[in-house]
């Protein structure tokens, strides 16, 4: 799991610390008459980070991986105005700010363009769950498709 982490204006740094050379994020929840501390630890922390990095250590190697015929999927989690979408999505207006989903179309066109001897059909979701519902966020015909049955 790589979590992605980015700064604020009113970062709690006194109750959590972030070491992504160690992986790990510690929490020190001081309640007046005791201390809690709890660690987590993690395959990969990108404090911090670019949206190339980001792409290059969650999602690169699965898209290798899909192209070799394997399913894969990529899933940002987290609560709201955590930065999901712009992990996902990232800005239409300037390309190096690109997102994951536009970085690996652009990856999984570049690995098949060389393969003429295969017939490859090429099938993508893109989906959220908000509310406990899941939306389809690339609907046929323009229309926003709830595709719990609700």
């Amino acid at each position: 799991m790589v979590i992605r982490t980015r700064p604020t204006a009113d970062f709690a740094s006194k109750n959590l610390e972030v070491n992504p050379s160690k992986g790990q994020i510690t929490i020190n929840d001081d309640a007046g008459y005791k201390t809690d501390v709890r660690k987590f630890q993690f395959e990969k922390i990108l404090h911090n980070a670019s949206q190339d990095e980001a792409y290059e250590s969650s999602a690169s190697e699965i898209i290798e991986s899909v192209v070799q015929g394997y399913n894969g999927t990529v899933l940002c989690y987290g609560q709201t105005g955590a930065g999901k979408t712009y992990s996902m999505t990232g800005s239409s207006t300037v390309y190096k700010y690109r997102g994951i989903v536009p970085r690996a179309i652009s990856q999984v066109y570049a690995l098949t363009s060389s393969k003429f001897d295969q017939a490859i059909t090429i099938r993508v979701s893109y989906s959220e769950i908000y509310n406990e519902k899941i939306r389809d966020l690339l609907p046929e015909g323009g229309n926003q498709n709830d595709m719990t049955g609700d």
